[in-house]
């Protein structure tokens, strides 16, 4: 027996419809924005100071590295996970996010 994937529980539930189809696609949108911003934050924090750190001010760019990051990548997760399923983002969330944890950006 295997484990029933979201689409096949909307199908055997009989809850594959409008509103379920927009509420799929504002998870998919809240959570891939999440995921942009946490993941253009660490980005940001880490190259922001690169081109400072000769005049002594690489922390104040890390921090607007991670600011700048962090909005462009959530304003840009929000659009392009409004335009995926749910199903086919989380996998992706779950990898960027395993990504940042593990230390994988450099």
């Amino acid at each position: 027996m295997r484990e029933l994937n979201l689409a096949e529980v909307n199908v055997v539930t009989g809850a594959a419809g409008p509103v379920d189809f927009i509420l799929d696609r504002a998870a998919s949108s809240i959570l891939s924005g999440v995921a942009a911003a946490v993941t253009g934050g660490a980005i940001g924090y880490l190259r922001g100071g690169d081109a400072t750190g000769v005049l002594g001010l690489s922390f104040i760019g890390q921090l607007v590295g991670a600011f700048g990051g962090a909005v462009i990548g959530g304003i840009g997760g929000v659009i392009g996970g409004a335009m995926v399923p749910f199903e086919w983002s989380y996998p992706l969330v779950i990898e960027a996010f395993e990504t940042v944890i593990n230390g994988g950006i450099k």
